[in-house]
């Protein structure tokens, strides 16, 4: 199986005193690591960050994990930092394995009960036909 890949920007989220640093995933991408950043680049040429908001200036760097956004404003300059991270474990993606297995034993275990049913039947034989207290 490929690996996947969560294209993630990371940058500060609120305003005045209430910043905060928030991340976001922008996307997944299925495939090698060269490919997630070729994706991830692309995005990050046609992000536009929270802060500031009327730039004056905005630079795309390289950097080993990705890329690093600057955005010169008229107080000061802000930063979104991209980058691509191996996806190890999604918990959301491990319940629905978990609940379809958990319905594949629950259908496995009615079709074993149908199946003991049906032969009870036919072991009885019909239920026409018979003869009733003689």
């Amino acid at each position: 199986m490929a690996a996947r890949w969560g294209l993630i920007v990371e940058e500060n989220d609120g305003m005045g005193e209430r910043k905060t640093w928030a991340t976001q995933v922008l996307g997944r991408v299925e495939g090698s690591r060269e490919e997630a950043l070729a994706q991830l680049e692309k995005l990050a040429r046609s992000y536009t960050s929270q802060h500031p908001m009327n730039p004056t200036s905005v630079q795309l760097y390289r950097t080993a994990e990705g890329f690093l956004m600057l955005s010169e404003g008229s107080m000061r300059t802000y930063h979104c930092r991209f980058s691509v991270a191996e996806l190890l474990y999604d918990s959301v993606e491990a319940e629905r394995a978990a609940a379809a297995a958990r319905a594949a034993e629950r259908a496995a275990w009615e079709a074993h009960k149908a199946a003991e049913k049906a032969a009870r039947r036919a072991e009885r034989g019909p239920l026409f036909g018979r003869r009733r207290g003689r």
